[in-house]
């Protein structure tokens, strides 16, 4: 057979077929038989001569993914563009491009297109699933009239798209952890003149629980919305995200809720220009929020179960981490090691993220956020305003 030249199906059931004829001429002595057998034979290898005579296609194939950024339960599409750069019409073309090493296929036709001319066609992208996947080849392929041979033409490569978990807009966890700020607010405080105020880096806009005593009111009048000063010691301080990633404290269910709430977490802190470290509990960095974080995003898009279990030990670092002022341990089942390593935060801002049920009190300094009962954006939404209600409220009774 000629070289980037085959048959299609219908093409090799013709040869079956032209076979068979042949084979039952001999039996039968019946010369018509053999007649249409040879004559489809020669059909095919017309068929053949034809495609690999004709002048190859000079095609410009791209592949684009839209939006640039997917989550799981998004709305995805690839869009495929195929340009003529040749002096003549191509054929009708054939494409398939692949998805998931090949478990899937979005299959269209691509009309002849003069010169210059563009085709274009989409497809949209399963986001059930968050992880890694790849896409591609996008295999051409152009047919006799008779449907009977193809011919393959290159397309293009091989991509990766990563379907990203899913990111909730929950309220900000401001008023919680404000160990480092504090301390180091009072020490620049009796360093500075007291005319000159709280040395302060940048301005972000108002988030609910705030101190109103931050508005910065002349960039508020000019913005005309409330601006608050974020305080060097703010941005100096870092966050923490904890994932228990421990195989017996997740099932699959809880496990996806998980994710989602310390992708969430992570995304809400970093829009409040707060460094954070993403950390699992197998003692896996996953990233530091910030300017990398759809880094940190992109690493929990896959990160999976572990039989490695060093909870303890990783918030027993963050314990002694002077910079860290605010931690959010994401849990499943938890045991009583867990509970012990969270009572000795102590004097640090903790939320704890419960995605099956167990029982654990909240404290001063522990706020329980428990979304095995509740959606995680409803019931981290409750338990934060709840907290921040509280802290006022013990505020304005001091």
């Amino acid at each position: 057979m000629m070289r980037g030249v085959g048959f299609t199906r219908r093409g090799w059931s013709l040869l079956g077929a032209a076979l068979g004829l042949c084979v039952g001429s001999y039996l039968l002595g019946a010369l018509e038989m053999l007649v249409i057998g040879i004559a489809a034979m020669l059909l095919l290898g017309i068929s053949a001569l034809w495609l690999a005579l004709r002048e190859t296609p000079d095609l410009a194939v791209s592949r684009r993914v839209r939006p640039d950024r997917l989550h799981v339960g998004s709305e995805g599409r690839i869009d495929l563009t195929v340009e003529n750069l040749g002096r003549h019409a191509t054929p009708m073309l054939a494409a398939t491009d692949w998805f998931d090493e090949g478990r899937r296929a979005a299959r269209f036709l691509v009309p002849p297109l003069g010169p210059g001319a563009v085709g274009r066609a989409a497809y949209r992208v399963p986001t059930r699933r968050r992880g890694r996947y790849r896409v591609g080849p996008l295999a051409l392929a152009a047919s006799d009239p008779f449907g009977l041979a193809r011919r393959a033409i290159e397309g293009a490569g091989d991509a990766e798209l990563v379907i990203r978990p899913r990111v909730y807009d929950i309220v900000a966890p401001v008023a919680i952890g404000s160990r480092v700020a504090a301390e180091s607010e009072a020490a620049s405080a009796r360093a500075m003149p007291s005319d000159l105020g709280s040395e302060f880096l940048t301005l972000r806009s108002y988030e609910v629980g705030d101190d109103l005593r931050r508005v910065n009111w002349r960039a508020s009048a000019r913005s005309g919305e409330l601006m608050i000063r974020q305080d060097e010691a703010r941005w100096r301080s870092r966050a923490a995200v904890v994932l228990d990633v421990h195989t017996s404290a997740h099932d699959a269910d809880s496990f996806e809720v998980a994710v989602e709430a310390a992708a969430s977490v992570t995304e809400r802190l970093v829009r409040l220009r707060r460094q954070v470290e993403v950390v699992t509990s197998a003692g896996e960095v996953l990233g530091t929020g910030g300017d990398a974080r759809h880094d940190v995003i992109d690493a929990l898009a896959t990160v999976s179960l572990s039989d490695t279990d060093r909870l303890a030990g990783v918030l027993a670092a963050l314990r002694t981490h002077r910079r860290v002022d605010l931690v959010v341990v994401v849990l499943g089942e938890v045991d009583p090691s867990a509970l012990h390593a969270l009572g000795a935060l102590g004097g640090l801002g903790v939320i704890a993220v419960l995605t099956r049920p167990a029982a654990v009190a909240p404290s001063q300094s522990l706020v329980v956020v428990d979304a095995s009962r509740a959606p995680f954006p409803t019931a981290w939404n409750q338990a934060l305003t709840s907290s921040l209600g509280a802290r006022h409220a013990a505020r304005a009774r001091r």
